[in-house]
């Protein structure tokens, strides 16, 4: 067994599958920028009402929330059989850029119904490069090589998101076919190249990859893995509440409306500086504990937010709520790789996307059933201390689901993850 580890300490990490998997999350986001920038004009020419946008964005979270654990359980059966990912993920994704396309094309048919069902066919298709891309890095790569493969995904993320402001203001008023089709080549070319970084991880590591470990190994479920989902799906929420409603309104007593494309992506900075640490701070505080720490980190960061009495603090608090979040998600992840460690990497990591999806989806709720706006016209005090809440409760959750799991803290690497 010792010698097995220092095998997988001195194993080199399989960097271009770190990097495809970064692309294909980089191009995804970007994606779903895009398709929110024109949805509200794609839709008005479909013969959309201007209230069912906010409607088919929610019907897509929806879809997220099933179709992504949905993925992560078929990728963990498909390589339970030995079989590759690459050529599943190259088919969906040709779908899924297909009606990408179409959507600009069809929507002035004047269609409704046509045009809500190429979204879902998009929406549905592109499940398979959220989830499955993180079942690679965990089936493939070497534990101690997991970290840095995750932490480049997270960053591909993070790329996107500091982006989507500046890419929006770019593309309002244009016309939408030429950014589908750039979106969707992009999508494509990632999903070929997460295929190739499949094969030659494959090559690498000859038939004794851990598709073929036994399901003995299966991870520790019930009651811990119940309370890591409830975390995230609380910790995803205040994400959703903070980024989304609360840093606008905050950034808007200190600058103008214009400016906010500058400097809403301060929160990204941070996200994107923070991953590298996160990456080291893992395997030596455990997964669990990192998120935990992140979630009471960005608790007080969301206050101080609150509370700054300046453009430069405000902006400060931003950025240590960025970093945070870089530690709850991409500690989360590695949380879920090790959680279904061995055959069960899919099912976790599709859990914990779904768990994500299904947080877009509260906001946008709210956002519909208007509570979202009678908090903030309400003064803004509930309305910006929401997230801090919602982040000490999901800090609570993980140390209870490590108190509940029995295992004592430990810094050993390849230690559980609730240690």
């Amino acid at each position: 067994m010792l010698r097995a580890a220092m095998t997988d300490a001195a194993s080199p990490p399989p960097l271009p599958l770190g990097l495809t998997v970064a692309a294909a999350q980089w191009t995804l986001a970007l994606s779903w920028t895009v398709y929110v920038v024109f949805l509200p004009t794609l839709a008005a020419q479909a013969g959309l009402a201007p209230s069912a946008v906010l409607l088919l964005l929610m019907l897509d979270q929806l879809v997220f929330v099933l179709a992504d654990y949905a993925c992560g359980v078929a990728s963990d059966r498909m390589l339970a059989l030995q079989a590759r990912l690459g050529p599943w993920l190259v088919g969906f994704t040709l779908v899924s850029a297909g009606a990408f396309v179409l959507l600009p094309v069809l929507a002035p048919a004047g269609s409704p119904a046509l045009f809500v069902a190429v979204t879902l066919v998009w929406t549905l298709s592109s499940s398979v490069l959220r989830a499955p891309p993180m079942n690679l890095i965990g089936r493939h790569a070497r534990r101690p090589a997991q970290p840095a493969l995750v932490a480049l995904a997270m960053l591909g993320l993070g790329l996107a998101a500091a982006l989507a402001p500046w890419l929006s203001l770019e593309l309002k008023g244009r016309d939408a076919r030429l950014p589908f089709i750039v979106a969707s080549l992009g999508v494509c070319a990632a999903a070929l190249a997460l295929a190739a970084a499949e094969r030659q991880v494959r090559r690498r590591a000859g038939t004794a990859t851990a598709a073929s470990s036994p399901a003995s190994a299966a991870p520790p479920g019930g009651t811990p893995g119940t309370l890591l989902l409830a975390a995230a799906l609380l910790a995803a929420l205040s994400f959703q509440l903070h980024t989304s409603l609360n840093a606008a309104a905050q950034y808007r007593r200190f600058v103008p409306a214009e400016a906010l494309a500058w400097w809403l992506p301060v929160f990204w900075a941070g996200f994107n500086l923070a991953l590298w640490p996160a990456m080291k701070l893992a395997p030596r505080l455990g997964e669990l504990r990192l998120v935990a720490a992140a979630a009471l980190m960005a608790a007080l960061a969301a206050v101080a937010g609150a509370a700054a009495p300046s453009l430069a603090l405000l902006a400060a608090a931003q950025a240590v709520a960025g970093m945070a979040w870089a530690g709850m998600l991409a500690g989360g992840f590695m949380a879920a790789l090790a959680l279904g460690h061995v055959g069960r990497e899919g099912r976790f990591s599709g859990a914990l996307s779904s768990s994500l999806a299904g947080a877009a989806l509260c906001r946008l709720a709210l956002v519909a059933s208007g509570t979202a706006t009678a908090l903030r016209s309400a003064g803004g005090t509930w309305a910006d201390l929401a997230p801090a809440l919602l982040w000490l409760a999901a800090a609570g959750m993980l140390l209870q689901a490590r108190a509940r799991a029995g295992v004592k803290a430990s810094t050993a690497r390849g230690a559980s993850p609730f240690s």
